[in-house]
């Protein structure tokens, strides 16, 4: 029998006491901890194995009533919920602008991609891929008409529909704008409609804004084909008539909208353009298409929302955009080689609400695995000594566990997020290694030990074994712990889970698996069968097989190979190799975070992230500037200065537009203001009277949506009291952190340098993965660095000595600049889920380093013969210790899962480089500079 990751902790708690002559204040307070504990345990166990009924009853209620808190259960799916930190200045403004003025606005986008998309063909499908969104119609009567944003269509007033209703109205309106001479030297149709808004203001002026048409806030190629604000039946037949010829005429000499009558820059909705010598595009790989919605937010409100969707969302919304994600996945009708990748408002929150649990034939498929594992590790070969039914009983107790842990955090209110879906691997690893810990103490009892009565035997097991995985749970509770207080939401609850996973499967362990052991070795005891307990075997011989430990050989011999002075030689190089490949590792080492990664590869949304990140890079983050409550109009100066100030940074921003500097250029150009009048102590009855007119003329139009007011902006009134308004502007495309950091924070630089009153704000959806890019690498490394310290000091206690306490630490900070290094070679980035399975790095691989050292000090003789008798008596527990962890992720392997390729990535480094540091390196160490032997009195044999 060979023992896992923790059975060499029995060597901590029960082979030693330190004799009281050679006593220091470290040794004296080990003493006190590990003699109370091992009373205490002494007692426990005996109580488990007098009662195993009782106490598995007991367990299973605890775990029934503790999984009453799934009832409270609730899978977080919302990024910004997830990843941002909670005192984030993206977090805060998103939740004021969520209270307040939360968006009606929906996102819906197709992206199609093929060699060249420029055919006709091409064009015929986005126009009955057009159709189908119009003409869906669903049983509560929703239409795109009904659920679209809608935009005007500018159409300035056209001089006979003037006359016309100047003739019928003749009565009622002054002559004085029939001057002829207006109309004398006609202007463009832009100068047209900005004199009509300021001459015939606000009669005739308004009525004719008033029956202005509008059309579904749409855009795409089609655009091009459309007319005079339609989408008509000469706009099909055009299409279906189209030739190659024409089509690259429209892209390349046409920039009209047909729908919205303005200017249009199509290029945009292309990627991966092909141009020839004379500059015109001939070709291109993908184009997009997209449709804003415009939900009403007061059925929202009304309907209480739906769960795990952030925002209030309209049930009708969502029934329509679930319906508009079935036409959009419809390719029946695509010419060959056209490929297409949807990204619906609800695609994010119904896809990652699907796969948040995970993957459960990973699950099922690890479990099975680690059964076949603990079956053959636990007892022998033969019919009678086999323990599987004590296998599942641990494997079991690793389930309980998790029932307590989800239960109990769902009842306190964490929620459950992607990570989580780790959290059975975990708690597998490190249930199965507590298991062989309990059955290897049994196993290594006293000849005289085991002629004791079957309760006293299972005291002593429970004497040694309990206190050695009190020590190794210690210490993982503590690396969580640590996490437990991060910023970063996600991790905090992942990290709360894992501890409270941990004690319950300690618990569970200690008592629901040692209950079932003591009815497992009372059938052993009576010779009975141990698949069948009716059979008894009254004459039974193990098989010479059975009784044969292979790996103490295997590691005597590694041992012996170690204490080589060349061997030792190159042990050191290769060590020092593999540090420089990781500092180098850690120095390229990339500090980048996207939510997107957590959706499963092969998924419609996660192919549109990569379209869109493949063929339209080339555009950056969109921002906003928000103000609220802020003086209008006696800051208009100070939001000039603000926009003078974000257009003198053209290395990080671009496209900055303003509804201030377009409303003094329109007020002060059209006379509406008296000549030299200070804009900033203008009366506010004429400022609220000129915005209004700026905002229905043609140059201000656009910047209606730019407001939200107390009442209805009506043309002809005072605008009323602003709530909010806003101005935007773009980044330019970044490289990374080392960019769109420094960018992000110099536009909330120049807002505080602003100093405008109000609340006033950046935001743009890039910032949330900005935000947290800023703070995770410091939040990795002083996580990691209390982690190490806090594990330092918990070693110590338990290890009594300085120089082997800090030989360890040494070599778990080897493994983690190795796991870092070789983490960017594997393309890892530092994110959420890397800094997560960081942290859990360091309470495994501290078990590797700490129970070898250990045994170093108690072994006797000189270095090198002490190196040997610790590798053949420990080596192999500290091996199946790596070897059981590595069994429990193994399976992630296959995964598309960020989540799950992030933790098998990791994990792997951490077994591989720790069961190097622990069983190649620190014997070499420990063989030239470790530390003496320590004074003991051995009081049991050698448990392995």
């Amino acid at each position: 029998f060979t023992s896992t990751r923790d059975a060499q902790a029995v060597v901590m708690a029960s082979e030693v006491k330190p004799e009281a002559k050679a006593q220091g204040p470290l040794v004296r307070l080990k003493t006190t901890i590990v003699g109370g504990l091992e009373s205490m345990f002494t007692w426990y166990g005996e109580l488990v194995a007098r009662n195993p009924w009782k106490t598995i009853a007991l367990c299973v209620a605890v775990t029934g009533l503790c999984g009453l808190g799934l009832l409270r259960f609730r899978a977080e799916n919302e990024g910004i919920k997830l990843w941002i930190p909670r005192n984030s200045d993206f977090r805060r403004n998103n939740d004021w602008l969520f209270e307040n003025f939360p968006r009606g606005i929906r996102f819906n986008s197709l992206i199609l991609a093929r060699d060249n998309v420029l055919v006709p063909e091409v064009v015929q499908a986005m126009w009955e891929i057009r159709k189908g969104v119009a003409n869906i119609k669903n049983e509560n009567n929703d239409t795109w008409e009904r659920m679209c944003f809608r935009r005007p269509v500018i159409k300035p007033p056209s001089v006979t529909d003037i006359f016309g209703r100047r003739k019928r109205q003749a009565d009622d309106w002054n002559d004085d704008w029939e001057n002829d001479d207006f109309f004398e030297t006609p202007p463009d149709s832009g100068d047209l409609g900005n004199e009509l808004s300021v001459t015939f203001y606000p009669e005739p002026y308004c009525t004719v804004v008033e029956i202005m048409p509008t059309a579904c806030f749409e855009s795409s190629l089609l655009e091009l084909w459309a007319n005079d604000g339609e989408y008509d039946k000469q706009t099909e037949e055009d299409i279906f008539n189209l030739t190659q010829e024409k089509l690259l005429d429209k892209v390349n000499n046409v920039n009209k909208s047909g729908v919205f009558l303005v200017p249009t820059d199509f290029t945009k909705y292309l990627g991966g353009i092909e141009y020839d010598e004379q500059r015109r595009i001939i070709g291109a790989q993908a184009t997009t298409m997209r449709w804003f919605g415009n939900m009403n937010m007061t059925a929202a409100k009304l309907s209480g929302g739906v769960e795990g969707r952030g925002e209030p969302v309209d049930p009708h919304m969502l029934h329509f955009e679930e319906d508009m994600i079935s036409v959009l996945l419809n390719t029946t009708f695509y010419p060959p080689g056209l490929e297409s990748a949807p990204n619906v408002a609800r695609s994010f929150g119904d896809i990652a609400g699907s796969t948040i649990l995970g993957d459960i034939g990973f699950f099922g498929a690890g479990y099975v695995l680690m059964f076949c594992y603990a079956s053959f590790m636990l007892g022998r070969v033969n019919c009678l000594e086999h323990r599987a039914m004590l296998a599942v009983a641990g494997i079991m107790g690793v389930v309980m566990g998790i029932i307590v842990s989800y239960g109990v955090c769902s009842a306190a209110g964490l929620f459950y997020g992607p990570m989580h879906s780790v959290m059975p691997f975990l708690m597998l690893g490190i249930g199965i290694d507590d298991m062989f810990v309990i059955v290897q103490s049994w196993e290594t009892l006293s000849p005289q030990q085991k002629t004791e009565s079957l309760v006293s035997r299972f005291g002593q097991t429970m004497r040694h074994a309990g206190a050695a995985i009190s020590v190794t749970s210690i210490t993982d509770v503590v690396a969580f712990g640590v996490g437990g207080f991060t910023i970063l939401p996600a991790l905090h609850s992942f990290c709360i889970y894992a501890s409270v996973g941990i004690i319950a499967t300690f618990i569970f362990q200690s008592t629901f698996f040692v209950a079932w052991f003591s009815l497992d070795q009372r059938r052993l005891e009576d010779n009975r069968n141990a698949f069948c307990c009716c059979v008894v075997h009254n004459e039974h011989e193990p098989n010479s097989y059975s009784q044969k430990n292979i790996m103490q050989s295997v590691f005597h011999g590694l041992g012996k190979l170690l204490t080589i002075p060349g061997v030792k030689v190159v042990v050191l190089l290769l060590t020092g190799t593999l540090l420089g490949v990781g500092i180098w590792g850690n120095a390229l080492l990339r500090q980048e975070f996207d939510p997107a990664w957590f959706l499963p590869p092969g998924t419609y949304l996660a192919t549109w992230f990569d379209y869109n990140k493949l063929y339209f890079p080339t555009e950056g983050e969109a921002g906003t500037i928000y103000f609220s409550n802020t003086h209008l109009p006696e800051e208009i100066g100070k939001i000039e200065g603000l926009v003078s100030a974000l257009e003198s940074k053209p290395e990080i921003l671009q496209d900055v537009d303003s509804w201030t500097s377009k409303y003094l250029d329109y007020v002060t150009t059209n006379n509406l203001v008296e000549l030299g009048t200070n804009l900033e102590s203008l009366n506010k009855t004429v400022f609220r009277k000129t915005l209004t007119q700026f905002l229905f003329s043609p140059p201000g139009t656009v910047y209606r949506n730019s407001f939200q007011f107390g009442s209805e902006l009506q043309c002809g009134e005072d605008a009323p009291d602003i709530l909010l308004f806003k101005l935007t502007y773009s980044h330019r495309l970044f490289s990374g952190p080392e960019e769109h950091v420094p960018a992000m924070n110099a536009v909330k630089d120049a807002i505080t340098k602003s100093n405008v009153s109000g609340r006033v704000f950046p935001y743009a959806y890039g910032y949330a993965a900005w935000e947290t890019d800023e703070v995770i690498a410091e939040e990795v490394y002083r996580n990691i660095v209390v982690a190490v310290v806090c594990v330092f000091f918990t070693t110590l206690l338990f290890i009594c000595n300085l120089r082997g306490a800090l030989i360890i630490i040494g070599c778990v900070l080897l493994t983690l600049v190795n796991v870092g290094g070789f983490m960017h070679f594997w393309g890892l980035t530092i994110d959420t889920v890397s800094c997560n399975n960081l942290i859990i790095a360091i309470g495994l691989c501290v078990d590797y380093s700490a129970h070898v050292t250990h045994r170093f000090l108690v072994e006797k003789g000189t270095k090198n013969q002490r190196i040997v008798s610790t590798m053949q008596n420990i080596g192999p527990a500290v091996f199946n210790g790596g070897f059981s962890t590595f069994l429990a992720f193994i399976l992630l392997a296959g995964s598309k899962s960020h989540v799950f390729t992030s933790f098998f990535k990791i994990f792997f480094l951490v077994v591989t480089f720790g069961l190097f540091h622990g069983l190649i390196l620190l014997p070499v160490v420990l063989s030239l500079i470790g530390p003496g032997e320590q004074l003991v009195s051995i009081i049991t044999d050698q448990i392995i």
